[in-house]
């Protein structure tokens, strides 16, 4: 029981070392790169039980550092471009990424209005980033003109050191943990309570590793591919001062065609007002003015028959 209860306290205190190497990663290791006296632990390569650590100098870590961690660094590009043709710009941009073994990531074509204008293009690819220069070159020389071009990086080496640090950490504190597991396992008298303790701690540590991993994929998939927007449009087509040479016959042709189309609608609208318009007009008011002119007919002959006789004329 003794020797359960020591291996139970080196389980905790092995948790407890491993969350504060967690915690001072990064200063531990900046620590030693600038030179300061500490001294930095990490797992030995040539251990066959992978629990075995290394003493390492701030001198020989810098030197293994150069060796072990290359420089890490995340590119970023942008290119905004005219080509006359911006399909057929889409179609090669999208060839040539994929003949250098990157990926379009995202593509949008816009639409476009009349039948001489060409879509816009707005597209994001991950190129290897090797590649990325050249593939800027060979794209900037197959369109018409480079609007505007931006390149930038983010160096993620010291990130990328201190998680692979900590991971070896996790892994070494792992392989203790287990060990410390089957041996209370083969105890006869096992406390269930300190059998689900050290089964916790182990337990916890590994989701650490999986964390510490996913996170040094996601960096290694940034650094390894470097992502380049482009948007490409149509080329401005230029407008002369002087469109062309001044031709009176097409300006009297031009004038004389007004007039024939001028004098068509004159007379289609007068043919039109006398097949509609004028019959229903005669209709709605030809039978009120009929009947208007006869009642005042009738009305003039009453008065010249029935008025007062005329008066006669003086004898002399």
């Amino acid at each position: 029981m003794k020797r359960l209860a020591v291996l139970l306290a080196l389980g905790l205190v092995l948790a407890a070392c491993a969350a504060g190497s967690d915690d001072g990663a990064s200063e531990k290791f900046s620590g030693s790169i600038d030179g300061g006296g500490e001294t930095v632990f990490y797992e030995d390569e040539a251990g066959s039980d992978g629990d075995s650590f290394a003493r390492e100098t701030p001198a020989n870590l810098e030197v293994r550092l150069d060796v072990v961690a290359d420089r890490k660094v995340i590119r970023q590009a942008s290119l905004q471009l005219h080509a006359s043709d911006t399909r057929a710009a889409f179609d090669e941009i999208v060839r040539l990424t994929e003949s250098v073994g990157g990926f379009v990531a995202n593509a949008n074509v816009f639409p476009f209005e009349g039948e001489d204008a060409q879509p816009d293009v707005s597209m994001t690819l991950r190129i290897p980033a090797d590649q990325l220069t050249s593939v800027m070159t060979t794209i900037k020389g197959s369109v018409d003109e480079v609007v505007a071009e931006s390149q930038g990086a983010q160096d993620v080496t010291e990130q990328f050191v201190d998680l692979e640090a900590r991971l070896r950490n996790l892994e070494a504190l792992e392989v203790e943990l287990r060990a410390l597991l089957e041996e209370v396992r083969q105890q006869p008298d096992v406390d269930p309570e300190k059998l689900l303790t050290v089964f916790n701690e182990l337990s916890s540590v590994r989701g650490q590793i999986e964390q510490i991993q996913g996170q040094i994929n996601y960096l290694s998939d940034l650094t390894a591919m470097a992502t380049l927007d482009v948007q490409v449009s149509q080329t401005p087509i230029a407008i002369p001062i002087v469109a062309s040479a001044w031709a009176p016959a097409e300006a009297a042709k031009d004038a004389l065609r007004s007039l024939v189309t001028a004098l068509q609608g004159i007379a289609d609208w007068a043919i039109n007002f006398a097949l509609f318009p004028l019959p229903v007009l005669l209709l709605v008011l030809g039978i009120p003015a009929t009947v208007g002119f006869f009642v005042y007919r009738r009305f003039k002959n009453r008065r010249e028959t029935g008025g007062p006789p005329a008066p006669a004329p003086a004898e002399s």
